[in-house]
């Protein structure tokens, strides 16, 4: 709530008001007199991505993504273990996607320091990601950012992920505003 709040007190009577989440993030990452608007704005998107991608159960990963995923990762649980450890290994705070990239026509996995976004590539179509700011964490893990990651399979929610694959590569489509 506090990203949302700031983001619109900085763009409050400026010609960026009203614009959507996605196209202001966009337009503020390089610009260094809009840092303030990109991290706000950045931040409410990765917070509301991040919470679309989990549920309390999880959900089994769909067979058409579980075959795509095979064929370039060789399975799924190999596919997982390399997000697991692109989010141990990023240094600080931040977090970690997993993406489409339309241009290569392959699966990413992306680290981000602070309040990095995907969005700043129109080639990339966020899949899942994970927080890795420690106060993710830290009230049921403290500072054991691996046993956290541990869990994060467990909790993933597999079909938004293929939705936003299967509209990535033109299979199906899916208007995905969710903020």
């Amino acid at each position: 709530r506090t990203y949302v709040e700031k983001l619109n007190q900085l763009i409050e009577g400026t010609p960026l008001y009203g614009m959507q989440l996605d196209a202001l993030i966009v337009k503020s990452a390089d610009d260094s007199q809009l840092k303030g608007v990109y991290n706000n704005a950045a931040q409410h998107y990765n917070h509301s991505f991040f919470w679309k991608c989990i549920q309390p159960y999880g959900s089994n990963i769909p067979p058409d993504l579980s075959a795509a995923v095979s064929a370039q990762y060789g399975s799924v649980e190999k596919f997982e273990k390399q997000f697991i450890t692109a989010a141990q290994n990023l240094f600080g705070s931040g977090w970690v996607y997993w993406v489409y990239d339309k241009r290569a026509g392959a699966f990413d996995i992306l680290s981000y320091g602070n309040a990095g976004c995907p969005l700043t590539n129109y080639e990339y179509t966020p899949l899942l990601c994970v927080d890795v700011w420690e106060h993710a964490y830290y009230i049921d893990y403290e500072n054991k950012r691996p046993e956290y990651l541990s869990k994060y399979f467990d909790v993933v929610d597999w079909h938004w992920a293929e939705r936003h694959w299967k509209r990535a590569t033109d299979q199906e489509y899916h208007e995905m505003k969710f903020w």
